[in-house]
């Protein structure tokens, strides 16, 4: 299935890897699934939410007809198929509706086309020592030309946001910032902001955004990175970006 050609209709849902929804949303959608249950859309805990039109605002990041995946600020993640049910409880303010979860997807459909590799980063990257830190840091100005600037970050930029790619790039480095982040609080230190590893691992995020689009210009945006740490390629992609 492609995850851009959904039918009519249906869309995401985005949760905890068990199935679990997150903060206060305590459903288990994996167990919706099993059992074919639907799940009611709640305005607050208790409280039915009823609209007129499908309220695709409070059932899912983004409905079928959306340019993008669903964003989600938590690593790692389930992803799921679902659509939208009209109860038959018609008042003047609208009617309540359900969820109907189809089936679960891969996670890493929600990291753009290069997203087994997208998760596979972010999860070396939680692993980082301290001394791969500090030579992420060194790599950064090793990977360029000596004798001019490589605009490479503006060509990706510029890309990116000419393809509507833009929003999967900012997703894909808010991860790799976070994702770098936690490695170095993890060892009692922290990253500062523009710091060379921290422009490293954003590098390589745009880079997988748009890799499939311009193959060179991403290789020359991992640049940094693979000094560092190698082949994104031979990365380890964890088990939660693969579940079904």
């Amino acid at each position: 299935m492609d995850p851009h050609q959904l039918p009519t209709d249906w869309g995401w849902k985005v949760t905890r890897p068990s199935g679990r929804g997150f903060e206060d949303d305590p459903v288990d959608y994996a167990a919706a699934l099993r059992h074919r249950r639907t799940v009611l859309i709640e305005e607050t805990p208790g409280v039915p939410l009823r609209r007129r039109k499908q309220p695709w605002h409070r059932a899912a990041p983004h409905a079928s007809s959306a340019a993008h995946l669903p964003f989600t600020s938590e690593i790692p993640f389930g992803l799921w198929i679902m659509s939208l049910v009209p109860n038959d409880d018609e008042e003047p303010s609208g009617r309540t509706w359900s969820q109907r979860i189809w089936f679960r997807v891969p996670a890493w459909w929600a990291l753009g086309p290069q997203g087994r590799k997208a998760a596979a980063l972010i999860a070396r990257l939680e692993k980082l020592t301290w001394d791969e830190i500090l030579t992420l840091r060194r790599s950064y100005d090793k990977a360029w030309p000596t004798d001019r600037e490589d605009p490479a970050w503006y060509e990706a930029r510029d890309l990116a946001r000419t393809t509507d790619r833009a929003v999967l790039k900012n997703a894909l480095i808010h991860h790799t910032e976070a994702a770098l982040g936690r490695a170095a609080r993890s060892q009692g230190k922290r990253i500062g902001n523009f710091s060379d590893e921290q422009k490293s691992v954003c590098f390589a995020a745009a880079a997988l955004a748009i890799e499939d689009l311009s193959p060179s210009l991403a290789h020359r945006l991992l640049g940094p990175l693979r000094l560092t740490l190698g082949d994104v390629k031979a990365y380890e992609v964890p088990s939660w970006a693969d579940s079904l």
